[in-house]
């Protein structure tokens, strides 16, 4: 995997898993590798990560184009600390969630997730994650529901379908970005109202 390198395919998988799954910053697992008599710098470590990230990037998209092939997806943002190199202390960063699960309905697909990271909560983050979908996209959009219910129209833009699954809290006024995107991006944008739960 490294081309000219020393560390196993073993060694990488652990860097990552160690990085991505249990959110130990690089600058850490050099530590412990030192602890360990191992003298590993972070750009090191870093350009392992790069190297994988290139050669899972393949992957990434086929879990990611799979659900975009699904007749409904539920979509949500949450935010994540991310190291800010230089100023000392963390940003805040978006992982997006894509999930397709029809198993509740009877569905025989097999159920998916697919994550990607933004530095930002932008509208042309979805968009542009979910390129050629045509599907039902179900979100958590709705700030006060009897007004949500008002406010949305049957027209069916872009394709894509906007389903709010669940209210937010009655008195929040928030709207996230998949609003923006699907709602928001143009007077001539709107979504079908489906759901009885908000």
């Amino acid at each position: 995997m490294i081309e000219g390198g020393l560390p196993t395919e073993a060694t990488v998988a652990q860097v990552l898993v160690s990085k991505y799954a249990d959110h130990l910053p690089l600058y850490r697992q050099a530590q412990i590798y030192a602890r360990q008599g191992i003298e590993l710098d972070r750009s090191t470590l870093a350009d392992w990560v790069g190297q994988a990230s290139f050669h899972l990037r393949p992957l990434h998209e086929r879990l990611l184009g799979k659900p975009r092939q699904r007749p409904k997806l539920f979509a949500d943002e949450t935010t994540m600390p991310v190291l800010d190199p230089g100023r000392g202390r963390t940003k805040t960063g978006q992982l997006w969630a894509y999930v397709a699960d029809d198993r509740p309905w009877g569905g025989a697909d097999p159920p998916g997730v697919a994550y990607v990271y933004a530095p930002d909560r932008k509208a042309d983050r979805p968009i542009a994650h979910l390129a050629g979908f045509k599907g039902i996209l179900q979100v958590d959009v709705c700030g006060r529901p009897s007004e949500c219910k008002q406010n949305i129209t049957s027209e069916q833009a872009c394709g894509r379908v906007l389903t709010c699954v669940r209210p937010r809290n009655a008195t929040s006024t928030r709207r996230g970005p998949l609003w923006n995107a699907w709602i928001g991006s143009n007077s001539a944008t709107r979504a079908r109202w489906h759901s009885s739960t908000c």
